[in-house]
């Protein structure tokens, strides 16, 4: 199977989630086997490259190598919501 550290499914929530380097994970909703759409572009710190997702708990885990520009090793957890305009917190 293939594995992508950029992007990541969550089964239960039929949601994708993309790590953008620039700043940012994309969340997109899938509707049906032919039919994605974006929810939103959830601000992080630059240069997160890589994604975890936790299917029992739809947490999303994103190491981050920096912190405001300056150098950094940290893991950031976000929540996701469901059924409110943010998808994660």
């Amino acid at each position: 199977m293939f594995s992508n550290p950029l992007l990541k499914f969550d089964t239960g929530l039929n949601r994708i989630y993309v790590a953008c380097y620039s700043g940012a994970i994309s969340v997109f909703q899938e509707d049906d086997l032919d039919h994605f759409r974006k929810l939103e572009d959830f601000p992080v710190q630059k240069k997160v490259h890589s994604l975890a997702v936790d299917e029992q708990t739809h947490r999303v885990y994103a190491p981050e190598q920096e912190v405001d520009g300056r150098p950094a090793s940290r893991m950031t957890i976000y929540e996701a919501v469901i059924g409110q305009a943010a998808t994660l917190r």
